[in-house]
């Protein structure tokens, strides 16, 4: 370690039993509450942060289905080293139990169902925040595989599925185009020609940008099992954009899947069934990552010929003639090198094998 770095290591414990606490996210925030490190704690509840300057820090430990913690105020000299014991109190959130209430318009939510929103909300951000985390470590590599289908129009496959085995090193296989792209563009965009269709990565989902131009509220759902945030777009917005949403465990509040749809097309045919489905997992390691993928884009073609009773040909329509799908799925996680606080693993279990790649869950009408 320099002799000019600021460094805190610690170890994160259950107040209650004394048992450390692995996979907890961990992140030292300065005076302004900006994050300015963080890092996940190992099999012993160890982690370790480096400060990028002397001055005062909180240490916030973020633990899916409890409270988060957020420590004293920690003052740093220059290439100081200390050491910081974190206990957490056991607090889970019952999060089957939060009521649901209607909604008085437009993003306007009553008091009780604004607390029950956020509470969901930063259960589901806490394992967005830790999958940012683990795609920008160069510690990781990805196996995984892509995939693309042609579905008929009601989604039902039609011949042989076709995929690729694909590799990555320190950056996740799901990735969206940069949040400010999607802004001025919106989810579907027409490129050289070629119209794209976006999903959205843990990135997007948390950005201010994203946040500020939907609307969320609970989604009441007759399995007990799950809690639903639902998520559509402000009134205002014209571009191309996505409505859907977020699933959780209710029993250990992780983020189990995203379920999206494309909003504002406007192209004459039935577009409910076109969106996709993004799939989560937390790793032993407490590494969160989207596990699968899938996106659906129409297949357009001109319907047959009309006239009109004078017999005169009229604008012919587009009719949709099926849909493609294409994703991806992460097959295998390994940990290449040594993570600071980490264990000294080095590879994390197998993921499901290419043919059990195709997860799907049926778009919500």
């Amino acid at each position: 370690e320099s002799v000019l770095a600021q460094v805190v290591r610690g170890t994160l414990l259950d107040e209650a039993t004394s048992r450390p606490i692995p996979g907890a996210f961990v992140i030292l925030q300065d005076s302004t509450g900006r994050s300015v490190a963080t890092t996940m704690t190992a099999g012993a509840g160890t982690w370790l942060l480096r400060a990028p300057a002397a001055g005062t820090y909180h240490i916030r430990a973020d633990r899916i289905g409890y409270a988060s913690l957020v420590s004293e105020p920690l003052t740093l000299a220059v290439g100081e080293s200390v050491s910081y014991l974190l206990s957490a109190g056991v607090a889970p959130i019952e999060m089957a139990e939060l009521a649901v209430e209607g909604a008085g318009g437009e993003c306007e939510v009553l008091e009780e169902e604004g607390l029950a929103v956020y509470r969901v909300w930063e259960e589901a951000r806490k394992a967005l925040a830790a999958i940012v985390w683990t795609g920008q470590q160069p510690y990781f590599r990805f196996d995984a595989v892509r995939f693309q289908q042609s579905l008929d129009t009601d989604g039902q496959p039609i011949g042989d599925l076709e995929y690729e085995e694909v590799r990555y090193f320190g950056r996740h296989p799901f990735r969206s185009i940069p949040i400010q792209d999607l802004v001025l563009g919106g989810f579907v965009q027409r490129i050289s020609g070629t119209v794209q269709y976006y999903g959205p990565d843990a990135a997007v989902l948390l950005s201010d940008e994203f946040l500020r131009r939907h609307c969320f509220r609970l989604l009441d759902t007759d399995d007990p099992a799950l809690v639903g945030l639902e998520f559509e777009p402000v009134v205002d917005v014209r571009v191309r954009d996505i409505a859907g949403t977020m699933w959780l465990d209710a029993a250990s509040a992780e983020l189990r899947w995203l379920e999206f749809r494309y909003e504002n097309l406007d192209l004459g045919v039935d577009t409910r069934g076109l969106g996709g489905t993004v799939d989560f997992v937390r790793l032993p390691s407490g590494a969160w990552i989207v596990q699968h993928w899938a996106i659906r884009v129409p297949v357009l073609q001109f319907g047959p010929e009309r006239r009109n009773s004078a017999g005169r040909p009229l604008p012919r329509r587009l009719i949709l003639a099926g849909m493609n799908e294409g994703g991806g799925q992460v097959t295998a996680v390994y940990l290449t090198s040594r993570l600071a606080g980490a264990s000294s693993t080095d590879t994390l279990p197998v993921r499901p094998p290419p043919d059990s790649l195709i997860v799907r869950y049926p778009l919500r009408q």
